[in-house]
């Protein structure tokens, strides 16, 4: 990676140390290809969840003093600072609060606007959050710019027979699967999901569907009726039994409503597994002719893009090829270069 070493650039570092999903990952993983040439700035561990916010917008501003940049990677930042790149990865609070618990909604819709309205560059995952983000009277275009995250090739590949097997003893996983991974919050849509599978367990008993992800503090409370037949809830996963589990899986499905770009399709194309997305947000753009769309909304087109697959083996390596070489045109080293370079273009 090129190096300006008259930059002096702070890391926003506030979701360092949380548990892994999407934001975090993106941060840690961008930090990786940017070791040496930024310095991080990072809470105590007990100033996490909401008084997180407080150190975030009246601390770290003073950490910053007179540093060239501030990358802020996670969604949020402070508003008193202008010499900042802010990553927004979706416009949920936003654009459908009622997914989140009201105070959280509430802070998102305060902070937001003036962030984005302050931040020298703002940089988002795909093209339809750009868009979404222009809807809004406060959002510059000409501060935007599309930035997609990245794969991690050495981690996320397909892997032998060995290690999946293994990995499906650990979770007693005996026969085929489908698999969704993602935080169990509205926007996931696990309800149509199980209510697809409702459709399909009755005409494929011998398969499963494995959901891997936990809830959080800042999502609405979701209910869901009791589980139709060999459903897997096995919760929040450590990261070592990711890569075999998408490559034992037959796809990986992924009914949300709203993304703003998908890693979890992404790793899984890594893997060579296919993927079946919905319509909506982001993953179409991500898919793109690598894999199977149904409409969200509907459950029964939910099953049927399953049942498709689950008697397809032809359709399924088609995919898990056309996928695995979609797969290797996202890379984090790139993803960093790309900030780092509108970094040194800004200062």
């Amino acid at each position: 990676m090129r190096t300006d070493n008259t930059l002096n650039v702070i890391v926003n570092g506030r979701s360092l140390g949380r548990r892994l999903t999407g934001v975090e990952r993106f941060t840690v993983q961008l930090l990786r290809p940017l070791k040496g040439r930024v310095r991080i700035a990072q809470p105590p561990k007990w100033l996490a969840g909401p008084v997180g916010h407080a150190w975030e917008q009246l601390y770290l501003p003073l950490m910053v003093g007179r540093a060239t940049m501030l990358l802020s990677p996670a969604n949020t930042g402070p508003v008193s600072i202008s010499r900042q790149v802010v990553t927004i990865h979706d416009l949920s609070p936003l654009d459908h609060p009622q997914w989140f618990r009201p105070a959280f909604a509430r802070l998102y819709q305060a902070l937001l606007p003036r962030l984005v309205a302050r931040s020298l560059a703002v940089i988002v995952p795909s093209r339809y959050t750009r868009q979404r983000l222009l809807a809004y009277p406060w959002a510059r275009p000409q501060s935007i710019f599309v930035v997609p995250a990245g794969v991690d090739h050495a981690f996320f590949y397909p892997r032998s027979p060995g290690e999946v097997h293994a990995v499906r003893q650990r979770y007693d996983l005996a026969g085929e699967y489908f698999l969704a991974v993602g935080s169990l919050q509205p926007r996931k849509n696990l309800t149509a999901l199980l209510a697809a599978w409702k459709y399909l367990a009755a005409r494929w008993p011998q398969l499963s569907l494995v959901l891997v992800g936990a809830t959080a503090p800042h999502f609405g409370r979701q209910v869901f009726e009791p589980a139709p037949a060999n459903v897997r809830f096995l919760g929040y996963l450590p990261d070592r039994d990711l890569p075999a589990l998408y490559s034992g899986a037959l796809a990986l499905v992924s009914p949300s409503l709203e993304e703003g770009f998908g890693l979890p399709l992404l790793e899984a194309m890594a893997c060579a597994t296919p993927v079946a997305a919905s319509n909506a947000g982001a993953l179409p753009e991500l898919v793109a002719g690598c894999g199977l769309l149904f409409d969200p909304h509907r459950p029964q087109a939910i099953a049927a893009c399953l049942e498709g697959l689950a008697e397809d083996l032809h359709l399924r390596r088609h995919l898990a090829t056309s996928g695995l070489e979609r797969s290797r045109g996202y890379d984090w080293g790139r993803t960093a270069q790309s900030i780092w370079d509108r970094i040194q273009a800004l200062a």
